[in-house]
């Protein structure tokens, strides 16, 4: 039967002699090397919420679940206990000591058996064993339960036996740090302390051991009969050599809080020179491991108080960290540990909590500036940031629901080097709604024109667009700012010259293509005339030039350069389009007419109209030849048919450094047919149907490659490719039906009825059925 033991330890304290940093026990009874990210989980997850595991108020308190979770035990990492020993016997803790462990002391390992409880006390609280079969009210287990224990006995012999209990002396414990370095162990644990300095003979071992990596946690002290608030405003004197510059943040000092995250009444504090390099965790009433009951021999659980206990929170949370992320180094880990901290108290390092309280569900996050290992054209490995890692889709390529899929388990690799995984899916983009209201409402407002004849035969026709919406706003907000370059207008124009009879040319700044092509107002329709190659040259800094020569009086040929900008602001990212284009139009007969055009577009820093950069860059840039064929029919009684159809293929610059290292075979189309009727229902009105499908990706592919796996021994990174279909899983087809009215006292009503099936090409997006209604007049 497990039983409670009151017992009382008396503080000793000489400039040679150190003691136990722990309180008393009172009261009733109450991560091998894992190479994250961690395998799949399996398909009933472990449950570590458990009983033994909430009996421990600190194991919730520096939320070791998170780690737990991720994988990490503390399997495969060896703490070592400077203290006074450990209960060989003890079956709560018999697993997890080292084979190592001795009495530094006497030399014998045969003297290893604690013979105060303090050593093993400490031992639980790293390393106790999980067993979560037992759910009794006064177990638990240490905070990384599969870790080992190598207890080194170092307190001077015979003194445990006394009534003045353990006494540690320099030489002892400086042989034990040296011990522990030689044999490779990385996290030391002591909870001894004491007023007096430490001598030059264990200051050189604590140096030596700093320089070999490792990670020390020492207790800072509790309350002595006699001490008053200031001498427990900083650390005892035994701790110094923690803020020593030579100390590199690798030695600890643990200060004890209670369940609700307060420093303890008998914690020494962090004071000004031990703030930085100071933690706290649970030091009072921790439930662990002590003495069997000398009379039946029963093992029993105690309730232990002091920052003796707060250390080894600490140093299991360490062990955590080291087997979690084996690349990491002992400056690493206690970085990580102060850095993720908690923080409590005045905001920042503090006099009294100093960096706060250990928090492993941050310490298990990426922390720093985290990038994304991709594979280079090499076949080595280069990693590019995540940050600026993003795709704003164009809608041609639909959701990217293949290329999304193919991104999901990429590896991240945070400031420490760490690896986690990472759905990189979730840094591509749509473009927003397919139909953009704002361009087409406003498509007539604030147009102007004028034309100038010149000659006989020369003409020139100037339009343009000023946008004074917002003047009022500007000049009332921000007149301090009413430059030039921050008018609220949105200023486009057209020049229209007239050579001779058979020759013209146009020239057109922030307008599309179609615009400079064709009647600079926009017609009826919402969607027509917007889904082909020519509508991804926006309006945006656009510029174009056209020439037109009539070959004969039925056909016409034009020659168009276009130039446009696209921006992601977010992002910073900026792409150029520049268009070289032959238009060929050919009347067949008086009601009959074909259209052809032939064209490159060139993008700098854009596919297709898609933006993107870092690791998720689907190129540079690309190189589309399209073709875009036209038909009208004009029918008796005012009746016109129309059709419009465009293919194009697309060569892809590949990007430096990105997951997708290749896009090939990549084809899109579009296509568009309907019919307008003038003067139907009235004179002077038109109504108009059409069915469109926009600009879609029909064919092509992307090649991936990712990180499958690291070693963390060697560093590498092994890459898988996966080739994934762009082709979108959804077909959009657009639905319009368009009424203009005559004018009406000079006003002009215009209704659009738009249903949209599988909008963005995306079969996921529901059905979208609008309305709009447009009310204008000139004057």
């Amino acid at each position: 039967m497990i039983k409670i033991l009151i017992r009382a330890f008396l503080v000793i304290s000489t400039s040679v002699l150190l003691v136990s940093c722990g309180g008393s026990p009172s009261g009733q009874a109450p991560s091998g090397n894992v190479a994250p990210p961690p395998p799949p989980p399996p398909p009933t997850p472990t449950n570590y919420n458990t009983v033994e595991f909430r009996n421990n108020y600190g194991l919730d308190q520096l939320k070791a679940l998170a780690a737990y979770d991720a994988g990490a035990t503390g399997q495969g990492i060896t703490v070592a206990v400077i203290d006074s020993g450990i209960d060989i016997d003890n079956s709560q803790i018999q697993a997890n000591i080292h084979p190592d462990s001795t009495n530094i002391a006497t030399g014998n390992k045969a003297d290893l058996d604690d013979l105060d409880g303090h050593g093993t006390g400490v031992s639980g609280v790293i390393a106790a064993i999980r067993n979560p079969s037992d759910r009794s009210n006064v177990n638990t287990h240490g905070v990384a339960f599969n870790a080992q224990i190598m207890a080194l006995n170092a307190a001077s012999p015979g003194s445990c036996e006394t009534t003045d209990g353990c006494t540690f002396s320099d030489p002892h414990i400086a042989q034990a740090l040296d011990y522990a370095r030689v044999r490779g162990v990385k996290i030391v644990n002591i909870s001894l302390g004491g007023d007096g300095f430490n001598s030059t003979v264990l200051v050189d071992s604590y140096r030596r051991a700093v320089n070999a990596g490792m990670v020390i946690i020492l207790a800072a002290g509790n309350r002595d009969p006699g001490d008053t608030d200031l001498v427990l405003s900083q650390p005892e004197n035994s701790a110094s050599v923690a803020w020593a510059p030579w100390a590199n943040g690798q030695i600890i000092v643990a200060g004890a809080v209670d369940q609700s995250s307060t420093i303890s009444t008998n914690s020494h504090k962090a004071g000004t020179l031990a703030k930085d390099v100071f933690l706290v965790a649970a030091g009072v009433d921790v439930p662990s491991l002590g003495l069997p009951d000398p009379d039946t021999g029963n093992e029993r659980f105690f309730l232990w108080s002091g920052t003796s206990f707060a250390a080894p929170h600490i140093a299991g949370a360490a062990a955590l960290l080291f087997e979690a992320f084996p690349n990491l180094t002992g400056p690493e880990v206690a970085d990580l540990l102060f850095t993720t901290a908690t923080d409590l108290g005045a905001v920042g390092s503090d006099v009294i909590y100093g960096r706060g309280l250990i928090n492993l569900e941050e310490a298990f996050k990426p922390q720093g500036t985290s990038s994304i290992a991709v594979k280079t054209a090499a076949g080595s490995s280069a990693i590019v940031g995540f940050a600026g890692s993003a795709l704003l889709g164009g809608e041609a390529f639909g959701g990217f629901a293949g290329l999304t899929a193919g991104m999901e388990n990429s590896l991240l690799l945070d400031g420490y080097n760490r690896s986690f995984r990472v759905d990189l899916g979730q840094r591509v983009f749509g473009q927003g709604q397919a139909v953009r209201l704002d361009n087409l409402i406003g498509s007539r407002r604030g147009s102007r024109s004028s034309s100038l004849k010149l000659g006989l035969s020369a003409q020139v026709n100037l339009s343009w667009r000023e946008d004074w919406r917002f003047q009022e706003v500007e000049e009332n907000y921000f007149s301090n700012q009413n430059t030039a370059k921050n008018r609220a207008r949105d200023l486009r124009m057209k020049l229209d010259l007239t050579l001779n009879a058979n020759q013209s040319m146009t020239f057109a700044q922030g307008l599309s293509i179609k615009e400079a092509l064709e009647d600079y107002n926009q017609d009826e329709f919402l969607t027509i005339g917007r889904e082909d190659f020519l509508a991804l040259v926006g309006r945006k800094n656009s510029q174009s030039a056209v020439f037109g020569q009539k070959l004969s009086g039925r056909t016409k040929l034009g020659l168009v350069m276009s130039h446009g900008t696209a921006q992601w602001q977010q992002y910073r990212l900026k792409s150029n389009s520049y268009v070289m284009m032959a238009r060929l139009d050919h009347r067949l007969t008086r009601s009959v007419a074909l259209g052809v055009d032939l064209g490159v577009m060139d993008e700098k820093g854009s596919i297709l109209g898609s933006l993107s950069s870092g690791a998720v860059s689907l190129g540079r840039g690309a190189t589309t030849t399209f073709v875009n064929g036209r038909f009208g029919w004009a029918m008796a009684g005012g009746m016109n048919f129309f059709a419009r159809a465009s293919y194009g293929l697309t060569n892809v610059a590949a990007a430096e450094l990105s997951l997708v290292e290749k896009i090939g075979n990549l084809r899109s189309g579009s296509f568009s047919i309907g019919l307008t009727g003038d003067s139907l229902l009235q004179k002077g009105d038109r109504l108009s149907f059409a069915v469109s499908q926009p600009l879609r990706v029909s064919g092509g592919y992307a090649n991936i490659s990712y990180v499958a796996a690291r070693n963390y021994q060697t560093n590498n990174l092994s890459f898988v490719s996966n080739q994934v279909s762009l082709t979108p899983g959804g077909r959009e087809i657009d639905f319009e039906l368009a009424y203009r009215m005559a004018d009406i006292f000079g006003a002009r009503v215009e209704l659009n009825v738009l249903h949209q099936v599988n909008p963005g090409h995306n079969r996921a997006n529901r059905d979208n059925t609008g309305v709009l209604i447009r009310l204008g007049s000139e004057f």
